[in-house]
């Protein structure tokens, strides 16, 4: 089973207007069977928080491959610690930058979402907003890690907080997939349900339907990246806007089906 993926951060029109850098980031590592993919969302309130959301998806990204690395294939109770460590090492990546600049950790506060698929399991991992959707062998979609809610409108928890990895939420599917979507929460409105969480299938087709031969991943992220900042996009949200976007390469004989 061949995995294909592409993905794009654009800076939002409200920090185009104050000259701010884009605070969104993400990874997507394809290893054949096994893809590692991760995006942050830095605080807008965080005066580094690009610099914290870069740091959260490369150290988590890397802390997945080690462990991978050395143990498979894993179980359950062993995806959960991998899941664990790869947050782990995301926040002491962020401590140990801000305590090497002499900076306030809280100047780093980021969100952060990693999933890893296998031909056999899909492992999450989420803290703060955005979230995850996948797609399942029958076609059908389904949010398999949702936005975590703050106390008030707008308030989420980033990595950065007090207590922060005992409030990671995880999840692990022993159930195949064909897809999978990740993104922050510049995209939330326009496609998932805020009420119920659902994913609204129009948004996400078109991404998915792109996974045939040829397949040019370069392009693709230029053509996402033009769509995430398009005028379109940009009338209903002025959020930086990250979609990471994967799915099974169809067989020689699927594609000429």
């Amino acid at each position: 089973m061949i995995w294909e993926g592409y993905g794009a951060s654009v800076v939002g029109t409200s920090h185009q207007t104050t000259g701010a850098p884009c605070q969104d980031a993400f990874l997507l590592r394809l290893c054949g069977p096994v893809v590692i993919t991760a995006v942050a969302d830095g605080l807008g309130s965080a005066a580094k928080s690009d610099t914290g959301s870069k740091l959260a998806v490369a150290a988590a990204g890397e802390a997945v491959e080690q462990a991978l690395a050395t143990t498979t294939p894993l179980t359950e109770s062993q995806w959960h610690e991998v899941l664990r460590s790869s947050f782990a090492a995301a926040r002491g990546a962020l401590e140990q930058h801000a305590a090497g600049v002499l900076q306030p950790l809280r100047d780093l506060a980021t969100t952060l979402l990693v999933a890893v698929v296998t031909p056999g399991f899909l492992a999450v991992g989420q803290i703060g907003d955005g979230a995850i959707v996948a797609r399942r062998f029958t076609g059908e979609l389904e949010t398999v890690s949702l936005p975590q809610r703050g106390e008030f409108a707008n308030e989420t928890t980033p990595l950065t907080a007090v207590g922060a990895l005992e409030r990671v939420a995880y999840r692990v599917l022993p159930a195949p997939i064909t897809g999978l979507a990740l993104f922050s929460d510049g995209l939330q409105n326009l496609c998932i349900t805020s009420a119920t969480g659902q994913p609204f299938e129009p948004f996400f087709a078109p991404f998915f339907d792109t996974f045939t031969p040829p397949f040019d991943r370069e392009e693709l992220a230029r053509q996402l990246a033009r769509f995430l900042g398009s005028e379109r996009v940009c009338r209903r949200t002025d959020d930086d806007k990250t979609l990471v976007v994967i799915a099974r390469m169809p067989h020689r004989s699927e594609a000429q089906a």
